[in-house]
């Protein structure tokens, strides 16, 4: 299980806010294999968008 979750810390949460106003939030590039990973674990609906609390 340390390994997972190792490898789910990887994704970052990427905001872009010029004059500090944020405009985008988004994930950043899930690699195919975590992402197929995510998928297998039933975690891939937690990571289509932010959860409101990053934002």
């Amino acid at each position: 299980m340390p390994k997972v979750l190792r490898r789910l810390q990887a994704i970052r949460l990427t905001r872009l806010a010029p004059n500090r106003r944020p405009l985008i939030e988004f994930f950043s590039k899930i690699p195919a294999d975590i992402n197929a990973l995510l998928q297998k674990l039933d975690l891939l609906p937690l990571f289509a968008r932010p959860p409101k609390w990053a934002m």
